[in-house]
């Protein structure tokens, strides 16, 4: 058995876009005095219909808020900070190595199509990737190199070796399933990830 593809997760792997996401949502949280934590936030972290922090917010309020006012905004600001976050570490060359070696790369993502395709573009991954599949897709979302336990769960569901690269908040969660556990892309290297493959 070789390797044949690779499949990356999206948020929180590829990019930062779970720090950003807290941020946003922490500084609406500091506007009415109340605290996001990030125990909070780890439940929000790769799940689909988990942690809702407006939900949460209102319930930490005791009353509705009108999100027409708030959503734009929070969501104007979680895009500004986003759009500063670079790939993360080790990720790009382990894509220019998978592509070099003609592995196929795909992206699964719990995100929207529009989101994954281009974040991919400016952060000038799009042409290694070979397909993406996000949650507008298919019935049961993805959730494989993952950073959280459900996206973690879904690849070893669908038969994959998973790799878990944790962030701050999914470093709270049970990634005891993955088959290895690095603190960084910049740990892996295509042979460690034949060598995953052959051990199977």
């Amino acid at each position: 058995m070789t390797l044949q593809a690779i499949v990356f997760d999206f948020d929180g792997l590829i990019v930062d876009t779970e720090g950003p996401g807290f941020v946003s949502w922490s500084e609406l949280y500091d506007e009415f005095g109340q605290k996001l934590t990030l125990d909070d936030w780890r439940h929000a972290t790769g799940y689909v219909g988990g942690f809702d922090p407006g939900l949460h917010l209102e319930k930490l309020l005791g009353h509705k808020l009108d999100w027409s006012v708030y959503a734009p905004r929070r969501e104007s600001r979680n895009w500004e900070l986003t759009l500063q976050q670079s790939t993360l570490a080790g990720i790009k060359r382990l894509m220019v190595d998978a592509h070099n070696r003609s592995i196929k790369i795909g992206v699964a993502s719990n995100s929207g199509f529009g989101w994954v395709d281009q974040g991919l573009e400016r952060l000038g991954l799009r042409h290694f990737i070979e397909t993406i599949v996000t949650r507008d897709m298919v019935l049961n979302p993805k959730p494989a190199v993952e950073d959280s336990e459900p996206g973690s769960r879904a690849a070893k569901a669908a038969g994959m070796r998973v790799v878990a690269i944790p962030n701050q908040f999914s470093e709270r969660q049970d990634l005891s399933i993955a088959d290895l556990i690095v603190p960084s892309a910049e740990d892996l290297s295509i042979e460690r990830l034949v060598e995953l493959v052959l051990n199977r």
